[in-house]
């Protein structure tokens, strides 16, 4: 989105001066559309730079220019333009827009109805004086530069499409050798705890004749307090750091390593000399069994290409559910079929049962928006008691 970004920016300045000379000749209500173009090349920006993909900025930036295109002669004041319409090198922005959001053919579908509905409009209703050049000529150029954008873009697309799932599989294989010299090591440092406090007790008993002094009563009263705490965590009676969640969530989601496309991986930070986030391991285990439940029902039935993933996190005030003070948010969605969710047979209990249910019973919270024909989007929220 960056990259589309700084080319509207470049063009939005290029457009600028020549709004300016056009003041006379369209009424003042057509600046709306510049400053809803304004608008969206900012967004652009804003999460290109955050590394997010928000389709519905592509599919505004679409439709404000073909709308423009249509207000043109309502806008128009009736006197001579200096030259050509400021809205007409938008419209290469918006093919391009189109080829990102849908395809090269739809792209070239979407240029072919817009350069014609301006054509017939800059040549049967506004005059521009003097014609710097035809209206023909303007319009075959757009159209070059509009299909060199699109072959640009779509190469692009492609090639980043190769890189995510090389990136995917790559770092698969990473959290796969990280998660097993993790569990050595954490095996090793048992056995290191184990030896060096229950054989240390068991040693000063063995040294020790009649009533067992009160030094050794407390070197068995550690070994009990160390074996118990051990046992919680093997029981997930602990907590995880969240950088621990997310190597667990991209392992449990490398099944569908070809189709899932991470836009945002952001967890929590705290300022440096404060503790680090952590999470319930109940909650971790719940909320990775839910975004892979919801990955999994996309990939079955949705009949999308790709499911997109996000994690984001923040701090916040504490909660009742979560006092160390941050939320973490996940999105799943794609651009399938869709469904209406009262509709949902109740022997398919994916949604009701791994999802929803699942999420309450950790204090988390879910948010369901979907209709027949205009894909998915699922965002599950924890806690559930804060303003995420």
């Amino acid at each position: 989105m960056i990259g589309f970004g700084v080319f509207a920016v470049t063009h939005l300045v290029e457009a600028l001066p020549i709004f300016a000379q056009q003041q006379h000749s369209l009424h003042g209500w057509y600046t709306i559309f510049l400053l809803a173009l304004a608008v969206l090349t900012g967004l652009t920006l804003f999460y290109g730079l955050r590394h997010s993909v928000r389709p519905w900025v592509f599919l505004a930036y679409t439709a404000v220019v073909s709308a423009a295109i249509l207000a043109l002669p309502f806008a128009w004041t009736g006197e001579p333009m200096p030259q050509n319409p400021w809205i007409s090198g938008f419209i290469i922005l918006a093919v391009g827009a189109a080829a990102v959001l849908w395809s090269p053919t739809a792209a070239v579908l979407y240029m072919i109805m817009n350069e014609g509905v301006y054509a017939l409009i800059s040549a049967l209703l506004i005059t521009a004086e003097p014609i710097p050049e035809s209206w023909l000529t303007a319009g075959l150029s757009r159209m070059v530069f509009s299909l060199m954008l699109v072959v640009v873009l779509t190469a692009g697309k492609h090639g980043v499409e190769r890189m995510d799932i090389a990136y995917a599989e790559a770092l698969s294989q990473t959290l796969a050798l990280r998660r097993s010299r993790s569990e050595t090591a954490d095996q090793e440092r048992i056995d290191r705890l184990i030896h060096d406090n229950v054989m240390a007790a068991l040693l000063d008993a063995s040294r020790t004749r009649g009533v067992l002094p009160k030094r050794t009563r407390q070197l068995a009263a550690r070994a009990l307090d160390i074996l118990a705490e051990e046992s919680d965590r093997s029981s997930a009676n602990h907590t995880v750091m969240v950088h621990v969640l997310m190597d667990e969530l991209m392992e449990a989601l490398a099944p569908w390593r070809a189709r899932v496309r991470f836009t945002n991986l952001r967890a929590p930070m705290r300022p440096v000399g404060e503790p680090r986030v952590f999470v319930p391991a109940d909650v971790a285990h719940g909320l990775t069994q839910a975004v892979t439940e919801a990955v999994s029902n996309s990939a079955r039935h949705s009949g999308s290409e790709y499911t997109t993933v996000s994690m984001e996190g923040e701090l916040c005030p504490a909660s009742g559910t979560n006092p160390e003070g941050f939320f973490l948010r996940f999105t799943i969605s794609d651009d399938g079929r869709g469904f209406n969710y009262h509709d949902v047979p109740n022997r398919r209990l994916g949604v009701r049962v791994s999802i929803v249910e699942n999420l309450e019973s950790i204090g988390g919270r879910v948010s369901l928006d979907t209709a027949p024909g205009r894909g998915t989007r699922v965002t599950l929220v924890w806690p559930k008691d804060v303003t995420a």
